[in-house]
């Protein structure tokens, strides 16, 4: 019995030993993390991305190998393992790529001809916005006489909108429209659609129809959506328009937005842009919130 157990406990070590020492072709002997440090100096890759789409790409650009990581591995380890023949490889994954997003022109060995957008942008279909995409690339070289283990940098590939109207009201919606559609709708015009592998925004300019949820309790319209990013001198619009009467109600250039509120840097990694309308006897206000203009700064759960 003692022998046996001997035996058993052997076993692995001897694999192992195969492993290492004889034959690496079927060993994964590439370690790879991933991290996201965003604004801060701490990693907060968990707290934002929660999947990885991997590509690997050989020494020519061409495309060798796909793997997708999803959360509970991610959790488990931040980062994976490949297997690999000895060479130079570009490593190359999008982080929380859902179904907002769809991957093109994957044979290309031009990393700024592979591009991803929303799976509708090239249908003429309705686009109500892009995932909280995240982009990480690595230039790897695998030897072949030991364990490679490297880590992966990952950049934001998106802004985030947030977009509220205050204090509209107009009879002729209130009577044809239902409470809980809202009374307005929102189009950003002159939008970048997709995004390259070198974390470039490009492409045709479109229109998304991002969507406006009516709180009755605070009469207020709401919409929350990301963006591919953009330079601070784009020509991006906000268009609102009453649903009922088809007239546009308000319009804003984000350039003007970023000029008027410096607080907003979209050089930075991780940017809210949080756009409020508001109707008054006066005219239309467009401000920021109160806790972005006292310049408190978000908490990304740093331990």
């Amino acid at each position: 019995m003692k022998k046996f157990l001997y035996l058993l406990l052997l076993a692995p070590v001897v694999l192992l030993a195969s492993c290492i020492k004889e034959d690496y072709s079927d060993c994964e002997r590439c370690t790879l993390t991933f991290s996201y440090t965003g604004d801060v100096t701490w990693d907060i890759f968990p707290e934002q991305i929660t999947r990885v789409s991997l590509y690997v790409f050989n020494s020519e650009d061409r495309l060798v190998q796909t793997k997708l990581i999803e959360q509970n591995e991610l959790k488990a380890f931040q980062g994976t393992k490949l297997n690999l023949e000895p060479g130079d490889y570009r490593i190359v994954g999008i982080g929380n790529s859902f179904n907002k997003t769809e991957v093109m022109n994957l044979s290309s060995t031009s990393m700024s001809e592979i591009q991803f957008h929303h799976p509708k942008a090239d249908e003429g279909g309705k686009v109500e916005g892009n995932d909280s995409l995240y982009l990480g690339q690595k230039m790897i070289t695998i030897p072949s006489d030991y364990w490679y283990e490297d880590d992966v940098p990952f950049r934001s590939s998106h802004l985030k909108v947030s977009y509220t109207v205050k204090d509209y009201v107009n009879p002729v919606a209130a009577e044809s429209s239902t409470r809980a559609d809202g009374f307005l709708e929102l189009r950003v015009k002159n939008l970048l659609p997709q995004t390259d592998f070198t974390n470039k925004a490009n492409g045709q300019k479109m229109t998304y129809d991002p969507v406006l949820t009516l709180k009755p309790e605070k009469g207020e319209h709401y919409g929350y959506f990301n963006i591919m990013r953009h330079a601070k001198d784009s020509d991006v619009e906000f268009e609102l328009v009453d649903k009922a009467t088809g007239e546009v109600v308000h319009t804003l250039l984000l350039a003007d937005f970023l000029n008027q509120f410096p607080q907003i840097d979209v050089s930075k990694q991780e940017v809210l842009i949080p756009i409020i309308v508001e109707f008054k006897n006066i005219g239309v206000t467009v401000t920021i919130p109160d806790w972005m203009i006292h310049d408190v700064t978000p908490d990304y759960g740093k331990n």
